[in-house]
């Protein structure tokens, strides 16, 4: 009897599990704002690649993972489309965008891999001019960061099923030192660890599962 019981309780477990929705993350762009992060800025470029602690980036990663599959109740990954000869679509790493994520289209998506859900997601981390005091020639500003996290998923039918976006700020604000020098624009600014950074993305994730 007991045999019996296992048995018909694996059964269930396996159908279960085997009915399972699937997802995939096709379109994932990651960018934080050059002034944040890097004390000089030229013609808003901070001239280095954004540099974040792979165990930082990896868990950041795996929390998105985790919203979306609690959001859509499925199984879900990081779909990278392919183009025509076969090569992997990934974002290029910037001073203000993070690399190797996955970009396409919904139909590269679809072409690549048959799933019941494709998501394009987004995290933004950017900021608003509070105070101004100057010209164009030169000026100081107080900068204000937020965090602004979006979503949107689409079925096999490629028709919208779920979207859903916060904001989040409420963080201490920047100074920043703006002028024009021949030409071109540089930004001098008290820019912020990069785990500090990271920790209003967490918060803003936090507040973007807890949205109903």
């Amino acid at each position: 009897m007991k045999i019996y019981t296992f048995i018909i309780f694996s059964f269930l477990i396996v159908h279960t599990l085997s009915g399972q929705s699937n997802a995939g993350i096709y379109k994932f762009k990651w960018r934080i704002d050059n002034r944040l992060v890097n004390n000089f800025v030229v013609n808003n470029n901070g001239g280095n690649d954004l540099n974040i602690p792979t165990a930082l980036y990896d868990s950041i990663l795996s929390r998105v993972d985790i919203l979306v599959s609690q959001e859509m109740q499925s199984e879900t990954h990081l779909l990278y489309p392919l183009n025509k000869k076969g090569k992997e679509l990934k974002t290029w790493s910037s001073s203000s965008q993070v690399g190797g994520l996955p970009r396409g289209t919904k139909r590269k998506a679809m072409r690549t891999e048959y799933l019941d859900y494709y998501v394009k997601f987004k995290i933004s981390v950017d900021v608003n001019k509070t105070m101004t005091v100057g010209n164009t020639a030169a000026s100081f500003s107080r900068l204000k960061p937020y965090v602004r996290i979006k979503m949107r998923v689409y079925g096999v039918d490629k028709r919208l099923k779920r979207r859903k976006q916060i904001r989040l700020g409420g963080f201490d604000s920047i100074s920043s030192f703006e002028f024009t020098v021949g030409g071109s624009t540089l930004t001098n600014t008290n820019a912020l660890p990069i785990e500090q950074v990271l920790d209003m993305i967490f918060k803003g994730l936090l507040k973007f599962e807890n949205k109903r």
